[in-house]
């Protein structure tokens, strides 16, 4: 699309994948008042009509290609399960429309590298929708650390839990994902976001093996250490083993950042908001499973209130559709770049796990 057209007030928008996160995605673009255009797409019939019926959507398709290469689209929403982010991604890609993939950017990390080369040699804008940067707290941190306030940093903490039905609805859609590849992500991007410039030379991991394991092969937790060289470590942990019924029906996340000149602490666990009703309060992300006492908020895209959608997730579509054509990019927008180091780093950790042995990570080599 030419920036013209985006200053005239309009942008054309594609969404493939119409589950649950393409859905929030969907609607987040029927509100905005920039998008003039916009089809959805998914390989179910009944999903995407549902979907193409509640967002107004111009067109709607069980084919990827057929949206992604309408005239009228100029920027593409990858929401497919995590195992078929490959192929509406390429196809974006070579029509030349700006691309934000969910994260991961993919699963396998040649692919992610393959993606990254065509909209390199394309000259196309790609993006990986590592939604929790655009929440305060962490922008925040962000802010602070590039301001100087920790020094040099010297260790990282940082761990991430989210719910068995979470996990188990995540790895029955995508059954080679692994809870390092899902879930842990997210803190690896922080991680990498804060620590701007540095990538870990090695890591070292072990998991946990429990329901997960028995039913789909897959480690249920894993703790990993990453050596940055130059005294500078992380440690980093996901669990999928909290119980359906835990109160953060979501996620909870911890970060801590010590530096040679302070420390940075972030609990978001959301004991702070807690809701206790004989009703039962279902799960944002698996609606079928609900929880009598909820720590709300741990709905790590955001919520709906008054019939409108707040967060990081409406935030972070917002400056994707921003950054698609314009002159500038949103800075805290995650780049395919970036998505692709962190799937990196993640297939070494699970790749430690496995093998119980150290696994050096060669930066020259994608």
């Amino acid at each position: 699309m030419s920036r013209a057209r985006y200053l005239d007030g309009g942008i054309g928008v594609a969404v493939i994948g119409a589950g649950g996160i393409g859905r929030l995605r969907a609607e987040i673009c029927h509100r905005h008042p920039a998008v003039n255009f916009l089809a959805v797409c998914d390989i179910r019939t009944d999903r995407v009509e549902a979907l193409a019926r509640d967002v107004e959507a111009d067109l709607w398709s069980t084919d990827a290609a057929t949206v992604i290469n309408d005239e009228r689209v100029d920027a593409v929403i990858v929401a497919t399960t995590e195992n078929a982010h490959f192929d509406p991604t390429m196809c974006a890609l070579r029509a030349g429309r700006a691309t934000l993939v969910e994260k991961p950017l993919t699963i396998e990390a040649d692919e992610g590298e393959t993606v990254v080369a065509e909209a390199d040699s394309r000259g196309v804008r790609l993006f990986t929708g590592f939604t929790q940067r655009f929440r305060r707290r962490y922008l925040s941190v962000k802010e602070h650390v590039d301001a100087g306030y920790l020094g040099a940093i010297t260790t990282a903490k940082a761990s991430i839990y989210i719910t068995q039905a979470v996990a188990h609805a995540v790895i029955s859609r995508a059954g080679t994902t692994t809870p390092a590849i899902n879930t842990m992500t997210y803190s690896i991007d922080l991680l990498l976001w804060f620590l701007e410039g540095r990538r870990p030379l090695s890591v070292y991991a072990l998991g946990g093996r429990g329901r997960f394991y028995d039913e789909f092969g897959s480690l249920d937790s894993t703790w990993a250490v990453m050596d940055f060289g130059d005294g500078q470590i992380a440690n980093v942990g996901v669990s999928w083993e909290p119980p359906e019924f835990w109160p953060a029906y979501v996620a909870t996340m911890e970060v801590e950042l010590f530096g040679r000149d302070g420390l940075l602490s972030v609990k978001d666990d959301h004991r702070d908001i807690l809701l206790a009703t004989n009703r039962g309060v279902p799960s944002p992300y698996t609606p079928d499973v609900a929880v009598n006492v909820a720590m709300l908020g741990s709905a790590m895209p955001g919520d709906w209130a008054q019939g409108e959608y707040y967060g990081a997730m409406k935030d972070e579509t917002h400056a994707f559709l921003a950054s698609a054509t314009g002159d500038r990019v949103d800075p805290a927008l995650a780049t395919g770049r970036q998505g692709a180091d962190v799937l990196k780093v993640c297939r070494a950790i699970d790749l430690s796990a496995q093998k119980r042995e150290v696994v050096t990570l060669d930066w020259a080599q994608p």
